[in-house]
């Protein structure tokens, strides 16, 4: 398909941007409300390796990937997908809330989430936890041990979703059980609110994964350890990644999912080397 300007104007395309870059800066701010709560222990130098979280990346995917094939039991998987929203809300709240309001904060979005269960609320609940979690991972790492994550697993969602395909299979999986780990993206507004069991890959939506979220969020949060110019250029980096997949996804000849890290982590890159040149 031929690139049209008007492809930059519609319902979905714009929700989406918006979506991803309200996560990628909130998540800085997250950061930033930790860093101001608790200065003695916010965004400290960390000598994590790189090497600690891909073998935890990897243990969790083919935990999932187990559960998926081997056990089928939509209440484990859902049960799973819940807990990583409440540990990830638990942070976002402790970041902004003293004790006990951050208990009526979590009380509060979880009875509207599990209340109203459509694609608005879904999205809302789901930007938070990951923005969250990645300042969880983020402030643990140095940028060169985030550079190095951030390469390996480019490589590795280019493979498993073009080469072995696993990672399509384990959406459609969870889709089937309808869990999300994504964001959910109606083609026109009303779509919003539809309900999350109305939602599916065969009906008006596209999906975000989580990943393509959190990894670019994470090196932001890592590069504050450097300057908050430099997480800023790589945040725009990684949002100019994105209009580059977004590019790419409708200029395809067929339309078939797509890895959406490595643009984004080539734009994080890029960012990260012309800040050091401001």
């Amino acid at each position: 398909m031929k690139l049209h300007i008007k492809h930059f104007f519609t319902f979905s395309f714009l929700f989406e941007l918006f979506l991803f870059i309200f996560t990628q800066y909130l998540a800085l701010g997250v950061a930033l409300s930790y860093a101001l709560k608790y200065k003695e222990q916010a965004l400290k130098s960390s000598a994590l390796p790189a090497w600690q979280f891909i073998l935890a990346f990897i243990i969790a995917t083919t935990i999932l990937l187990i559960i998926l094939k081997y056990f089928k039991k939509p209440w484990l998987i859902q049960v799973l997908f819940y807990f990583a929203i409440l540990e990830g809300l638990w942070i976002f709240g402790s970041a902004y809330f003293d004790w006990p309001d951050v208990l009526y904060f979590l009380a509060g979005v979880l009875l509207l989430w599990l209340f109203y269960r459509n694609v608005f609320m879904h999205n809302i609940v789901l930007v938070m936890a990951v923005s969250a979690i990645a300042v969880l991972f983020g402030q643990n790492l140095m940028p060169s041990s985030a550079i190095v994550i951030l390469v390996i697993l480019g490589f590795y969602d280019y493979i498993a979703v073009l080469q072995t395909k696993h990672m399509v299979s384990m959406f459609k999986g969870l889709a089937e059980n309808k869990v999300y780990f994504s964001l959910i993206i109606p083609q026109r507004f009303k779509g919003l609110f539809k309900k999350i069991n109305e939602v599916s890959p065969q009906t008006e939506f596209m999906f975000l994964g989580t990943g393509d979220l959190a990894i670019p969020a994470i090196f932001i949060i890592a590069c504050l350890k450097t300057s908050f110019l430099t997480s800023l250029c790589v945040g725009l980096g990684a949002v100019l990644g994105f209009i580059f997949l977004y590019i790419l996804f409708i200029t395809q000849k067929e339309r078939v999912p797509m890895p959406g890290l490595p643009p984004i982590i080539l734009g994080c890159l890029l960012g990260y080397l012309i800040s050091f040149l401001i």
